[in-house]
């Protein structure tokens, strides 16, 4: 037994130092894991590990590694307070938070997006806990009063810049987007058929327009043509970027397109930042990893930077996205100004066609992304 148990040990460490170990996709070792938070919230709960299904499955959902964890708790007063707990964690990683309908047995089910992965929790009684709510005296479910934050004083106001990814696949929705107030900005992707065009429609109404340049993510997503990746020696880098400026007209920066893997990559983002640089551009870091050093790295240079509060639009459902342009509003008025990125996408167009006009009643200023970078 014991020769067996050595065999298998040494046939684990040799799967580990080939990469065959089973990890999430959406993650890279050595980078912080929001599943490694889940455990710890749930231990001080007093869950223990074997009551914690991690990664049970990880799928793809439109470019997103979904990680499916299922927490077991003994009541439901547990099962709140973890749900609490784990609401203000994904605040603190400025994650998005959506609340999903329990399924049966379930006490909580909440959706935690982190941009390049997202966690799908589902927080679950024990069975005889489970059996204790099913026999217990059912009364009228009261009207859910949501979570409320902290409450800003009246006249706290706020700047909020918008910018829009991913233009210049297609045409079709560059109209609308180009009727939006001119604050919103506009990030193009390069050596799209539309890339060109978009961005003279969206300079031409007044919009400010950023290059949208591709970086290595990590995983096996693709980020397009002409991205930066670690591999590439100086020369290399140096050239993608001159040539991906290049093919857009009317820059004002840069954002970042996926990228997890290079923004996190020091050496390979000093030399895109010295390239900004050189053409008096500004970068808006995306914030795909929280591993990410793009932004320390463009301060290093001097480049006017700014950083990514809120992504609008992980879930394609209009009304998930309104929360999110909430909780952007909401940042706003706190933190005195927030940037908020979406995509150019037709569920995304419709609430900012109904909601942007209402800023202002709500004490935000709608300002182009460029005004909040420095």
């Amino acid at each position: 037994m014991i020769v067996l148990a050595l065999v298998a040990f040494g046939a684990l460490i040799w799967l580990a130092t080939r990469g065959e170990m089973p990890v999430a996709r959406g993650h890279r070792p050595g980078e912080p894991d929001f599943g490694d938070r889940i455990r710890v919230l749930a231990a001080r709960r007093g869950v223990p590990p074997g009551d914690i299904r991690a990664d049970d499955p990880i799928r793809k959902v439109d470019g997103v590694f979904v990680r499916r964890w299922t927490v077991t708790v003994p009541d439901s007063s547990t099962a709140k307070a973890l749900a609490g707990d784990l609401a203000a964690e994904a605040a603190a990683w400025e994650a998005s938070l959506d609340e999903k309908r329990p399924g049966r047995g379930e006490a909580a089910a909440l959706r935690i997006g982190l941009g390049h992965e997202a966690f799908d929790i589902r927080i679950r009684l024990a069975p005889t806990a489970a059996k204790a709510a099913a026999r217990a005296p059912r009364y009228p479910t009261p009207t859910p009063v949501p979570t409320l934050r902290p409450t800003l004083p009246p006249d706290a106001h706020g700047r909020l810049a918008i910018l829009l990814d991913d233009a210049g696949q297609s045409f079709d929705l560059v109209p609308r987007a180009a009727a939006l107030p001119e604050a919103v900005g506009i990030a193009v992707l390069p050596f799209l058929p539309h890339s060109a065009d978009t961005a003279a429609e969206m300079h031409r109404t007044g919009h400010e327009v950023w290059l949208h340049l591709p970086m290595e993510p990590r995983g096996s997503n693709n980020p397009g043509a002409g991205a930066i990746l670690v591999s590439m020696s100086e020369a290399e880098v140096r050239r993608t970027v001159r040539s991906a400026l290049n093919s857009i007209p009317f820059i004002v920066g840069v954002n970042n397109h996926m990228g997890s893997k290079a923004t996190a990559d020091l050496r390979t983002m000093t030399w895109v930042m010295q390239e900004l640089g050189a053409r008096g551009l500004r970068f808006i870091d995306s914030r795909t990893t929280a591993a990410t050093v793009a932004e320390e790295a463009a301060r290093a240079q001097g480049i006017p930077t700014g950083r990514r509060k809120v992504f609008l639009d992980n879930s394609a459902d209009p009304a998930a996205i309104r929360r999110q342009l909430d909780r952007a509003v909401y940042l706003a008025r706190r933190d005195g100004e927030a940037i908020a990125i979406g995509h150019l996408h037709a569920p995304t167009l419709q609430v900012l066609e109904r909601e942007l006009p209402r800023l202002s009643a709500r004490r935000v200023s709608l300002v182009p992304p460029s005004k909040l970078t420095r």
